[in-house]
């Protein structure tokens, strides 16, 4: 194949490239790209390079379990998640493995760590392991790895949220919602200057509902969030600390935070302490998630609840119906609620003009 060929070749629309495509492509035997992928040891390495490129091109992953059973049904399920360091997503897992081995099926975890270049590595090394199905975390990533399953035939679902209008079906919480819910609890209790800190939005669709959700409350009572009251940073409880910390440098006057996790609000909690703001005289700060420290701090951390368990069991069921040709809702909303604590209350102002 000559240089030009290459370079003006493309991969297939669904990026179902097979073995036969790729030895066509790199100008080999089939039983040269068997050997790349299976004893690349035994491979020129000129050749397998050009192999492993034209695979690139064609988007072929080789099924080494598919081909290790002699079977196209391995019974493993594959799940991809941002973090391990978050309790919820724990919990999620737990549920969810519990559930899939009730059917005989297996669970492998990939963690990406909010990087979706590295989410596409690990699905594809996924996929390549034989798994049956898929479930993400989240709906934010290229359409290049949904069209990559769907002409491979591997069915998904997008967990941890809640997206009725995509074309991809999904199980999770309304963010966006739940969102304007506690930002109208803070807005009841009078506050007008709040910050919020959460992850960043652009690579995290989670955070940019809770955003959108927050401004929603904000312009229904025509106010709104500036740039320098929303800061973003990684998932710790050290950020949770630098987060609060800037927000104030910057806007001193701020009343109130809301925190897109308790690993940022319980940050925020223990920074305030430092910094002797009193919480909730002075200072109020809400969370999302309801991780089971959020009830042991003092005072204990106001948070939007969802049962992540239960996500990981719907999320299951779902993915079971899928593989067995039954049909299942398109999107399953899973409910979240205000647990309401010691963290959050009335702005200074409202108690002065109640005290009157």
């Amino acid at each position: 194949m000559h240089e030009n060929d290459e370079q003006n070749s493309k991969p297939p629309p669904n990026g179902s490239g097979r073995i036969r495509d790729v030895a066509r492509e790199a100008g080999v035997s089939i039983a040269t790209v068997s050997r790349t992928f299976n004893r690349p040891d035994s491979v020129k390495r000129k050749t397998l390079e050009r192999v492993l490129e034209a695979a690139r091109r064609l988007n072929y992953i080789p099924d080494s379990a598919a081909r290790a059973m002699g079977s196209k049904i391995s019974r493993r399920i594959g799940v991809l998640i941002p973090t391990i360091d978050d309790s919820i997503f724990a919990r999620f897992i737990g549920a969810l493995q519990q559930r899939l081995s009730k059917n005989g099926y297996s669970l492998l975890v990939g963690v990406y760590g909010f990087d979706l270049e590295y989410e596409a590595n690990e699905l594809h090394s996924l996929i390549e392991s034989g798994v049956d199905g898929v479930v993400f975390c989240g709906a934010k990533r290229s359409n290049r790895l949904y069209e990559l399953l769907q002409g491979r035939n591997i069915p998904f679902v997008n967990a941890n949220i809640y997206t009725p209008e995509s074309p991809y079906p999904s199980v999770g919480p309304d963010f966006r919602s739940a969102a304007t819910a506690l930002t109208r609890y803070l807005l009841d209790f009078g506050h007008r200057k709040i910050g919020f800190i959460d992850l960043p939005s652009d690579a995290n669709d989670r955070a940019a509902l809770r955003l959108a959700g927050i401004v929603d409350a904000l312009e229904s009572e025509c106010l709104n969030l500036p740039s320098e009251r929303h800061v973003e940073r990684p998932l710790s409880i050290e950020d949770g600390r630098i987060g609060l910390r800037t927000l104030l440098e910057h806007t001193p006057d701020l009343t109130a935070v809301i925190c897109g996790n308790d690993v940022f609000a319980i940050g925020a909690l223990f920074e305030s302490k430092d910094l002797d703001v009193l919480v909730p005289s002075e200072f109020s700060i809400v969370g999302f998630d309801n991780l089971e420290l959020s009830a042991q701090i003092s005072p204990g951390l106001t948070t939007v609840n969802f049962p992540s368990a239960e996500m990981g069991t719907r999320v299951a069921e779902k993915l079971l119906m899928i593989l067995m040709g039954k049909p299942t809702p398109h999107a399953i909303r899973i409910e979240t609620n205000l647990i309401i604590r010691g963290s959050a209350g009335p702005h200074r102002a409202q108690i002065v003009t109640e005290g009157k």
